[in-house]
């Protein structure tokens, strides 16, 4: 195979210069590029020890948030108002325990413990709207990495009729028959935030029953996610 152009025309003295020069040019652009690369790398360092878009740094790993929760904290008057706007719910009964399984039924307990539950704290309580009752609480997780990955495959479970959350108070029945209540759930950080609506009739919640997205989206959302777990991000 023939070498390079340069090396085969030798007797072209002007186009080899011009070449040469050429050469030396792309040498110092390259090294320049180079150089400015290296320096954008460590300006970047600061940033790449950042949280990544989204995250909350405050309660991203109980590592970080050490602080366990109480009832006194998550549920500490005998009312719970979501936001100034809504109405209260009255709470009938608190509860906290160190095995999250206990607020489980089926696969979903062996899921959280998996990702290092180490409590739970809930309350049953009784909605202001049509007498629905209500199973509300936070699990709390080793950090928000595991808590967002058990928030995605419990809903494969009570999908499946493999797990779900049970009521606080009441029978955890069988979670490979229809469940008439109806749950919802959301990690944020390293907690996982969930809520069981049953009717007061012990009638199936159906999927646009008038009242539980409403209290899901009040409880979880609004009352769990930023009144309670949303304080801890303001933490010093």
């Amino acid at each position: 195979m023939p070498g390079p152009q340069w090396r085969r025309a030798p007797q072209q003295a002007p186009q080899s210069l011009m070449r040469g020069l050429g050469a030396l040019i792309v040498m110092a652009i390259v090294g320049l590029s180079a150089f400015f690369v290296v320096a954008e790398e460590r300006r970047g360092d600061g940033r790449e020890s950042a949280a990544p878009p989204g995250a909350e740094p405050g309660i991203a790993s109980r590592e970080i948030d050490a602080e366990p929760l109480t009832q006194r904290e998550v549920f500490p008057k005998p009312t719970v108002q979501p936001t100034a706007d809504t109405a209260a719910y009255q709470v009938t009964m608190t509860h906290s325990d160190s095995e999250c399984r206990i607020a489980t039924i089926g696969e979903l307990g062996a899921l959280l413990e998996d990702h290092g539950c180490d409590q739970v704290v809930r309350a049953r309580l009784t909605a202001p709207y049509g007498g629905y009752q209500v199973t509300t609480g936070v699990f709390n997780l080793a950090d928000e990495t595991g808590a967002g990955q058990v928030s995605e495959l419990a809903g494969i479970l009570v999908e499946n009729g493999r797990g779900t959350f049970t009521t606080l108070g009441g029978s955890a029945g069988d979670p490979f028959t229809e469940p008439m209540a109806q749950v919802g759930w959301r990690s944020r950080g390293h907690f996982l935030l969930y809520c069981v609506v049953a009717r007061p009739d012990g009638q199936l919640v159906t999927d646009d029953d008038p009242y539980a997205a409403r209290i899901t989206a009040e409880l979880v959302e609004e009352y769990l996610g930023e009144r309670v777990v949303g304080q801890r991000t303001l933490a010093p």
